[in-house]
């Protein structure tokens, strides 16, 4: 049985999509937030750096275009190496025609040791209720010992 992530990685993005990623952020304790450098799929953006063992808090910023969306899922899969190494996927909840929303997600820690050190591409989706891919980001960054 394939798994959500499996499918947002392969779908494309649905036509006459209703709802927009319009960008991502992470929030840091004493930092300036992150604004996360996104590309369309298929594309590399940049990456930043992240330190290892900190905690930080993703926010979803995107937009609903349709008249309304269920079930708006965030999924965020982790791939190190051509393999995968992590997914989150995040309930949002319905949202009506609108925006933009920004949401803030549960914290995280960024994994440390030198194991977890590299370069870490990744991409964001928002599904809906049914599965549908309605809209996609990939994304890199590198988990460092410093700043």
């Amino acid at each position: 049985m394939a798994s959500l992530a499996d499918a947002a990685e392969s779908a494309p993005v649905r036509d006459g999509r209703a709802v927009e990623l319009l960008g991502l952020s992470l929030q840091f304790a004493g930092r300036d937030p992150i604004a996360v450098p996104v590309s369309p799929p298929g594309t590399a953006a940049p990456p930043f750096t992240l330190k290892e063992g900190t905690e930080c808090r993703a926010v979803v910023h995107f937009r609903v275009d349709g008249p309304f969306v269920t079930g708006l899922k965030v999924l965020d899969v982790r791939s190190r190496s051509g393999a995968e190494v992590g997914v989150r996927e995040v309930l949002l909840g319905d949202f009506r025609r609108g925006g933009p929303y920004e949401l803030a997600l549960p914290p995280e820690r960024v994994p440390s040791g030198p194991r977890a050190r590299g370069l870490y591409d990744v991409y964001a989706a928002l599904v809906d209720g049914d599965g549908h891919v309605l809209d996609r980001r990939d994304y890199r960054f590198e988990i460092r010992k410093d700043w």
